[in-house]
């Protein structure tokens, strides 16, 4: 019983602070969406391309936090210039 009442607290924590995590993302979007006045998606595509790059650097290439965060902003940095440019 006690295993299960610990597995019990350690979940509901963890589903609280992936909570907390996806309501600060969603709240930081709202403002940023709301100052601009219009809707502009190419804000969170950006975002979620940079957690992307450094989720992967992370997982799949074994980078350490510092370097995958370098490396995810200035490949979105880049990407963006280069859209920016050509669109």
């Amino acid at each position: 019983m006690e295993a299960f009442l610990s597995s019990l607290v350690s979940i509901a924590f963890h589903g609280v602070a992936y909570g907390m995590i996806l309501y600060v993302i969603s709240v930081g979007l709202s403002v940023t969406m709301g100052l601009m006045g219009f809707v502009n998606l190419a804000h969170g595509v950006f975002a979620m391309a940079g957690g992307y790059i450094l989720t992967a650097g992370l997982s799949r290439f074994g980078l350490s936090f510092p370097v995958a965060l370098t490396l995810a902003f200035f490949l979105v940095a880049a990407g963006s210039v280069v859209l920016e440019r050509l669109l």
